[in-house]
């Protein structure tokens, strides 16, 4: 007899004791979550931009934030007659913002020059058959950006344009390399 138990009392009361102990440990364990796990639920979920389809076919959220240093989580995409596009935001957040537009087109790379390319944009050199990258300036609540076009060799034109957020605005000077860098990429897959 164990301190005056029974034996019936006592084959009770220690596997009774043990499951208590168990369910203690169990819950100081589950009260420090594993490092791993808290990372993981601090990066939500996000769909590839891709599964929208259309121009969002053309562009990978985890390529644009190499390039560019810009994060973006949601992806729409839309069609007007003959152009496809597709716009990259930050959930809950107009800006900043990256909308790539594609058109099917019969332009030469004469008419490219005198009709699209917009005055004050520089040439671009290594991107499809001919192309310019400028600055934009700050509009419609958003910061300043930086817009890159090309004529592609497959007879679309393209255009990728970068707007910053108003409070935190980029370096058109900067950020040109890298969007140009994006649409480089954005060609090679499309072509």
């Amino acid at each position: 007899m164990i301190l005056g138990w029974s034996g019936a009392a006592a084959r009770c009361v220690v596997p009774l004791c043990l499951v208590l102990v168990a369910a203690a440990a169990c819950t100081r364990a589950e009260a420090q979550p594993r490092p791993a796990a808290a990372e993981e639920a601090a990066k939500p979920f996000r769909w590839p931009a891709a599964t929208e389809g259309g121009a969002c076919l053309l562009l990978d959220f985890d390529v644009v934030e190499q390039v560019i240093g810009t994060s973006f989580d949601v992806a729409a995409k839309g069609q007007a007659n003959e152009t496809y596009s597709c716009v990259l935001q930050r959930a809950g957040a107009g800006a900043p913002d990256l909308t790539l537009a594609v058109s099917g087109t019969n332009a030469d790379p004469g008419v490219f020059a005198s009709t699209v390319v917009p005055k004050g944009s520089a040439p671009v050199a290594q991107l499809g058959i001919q192309a310019y990258a400028m600055a934009v300036p700050a509009a419609g609540g958003s910061g300043p950006g930086v817009e890159v076009g090309w004529l592609s060799g497959d007879n679309r034109l393209l255009v990728l344009r970068y707007w910053s957020a108003p409070r935190k605005p980029v370096d058109p000077g900067t950020l040109t390399p890298k969007m140009i860098l994006l649409a480089q990429k954005v060609n090679a897959i499309g072509e």
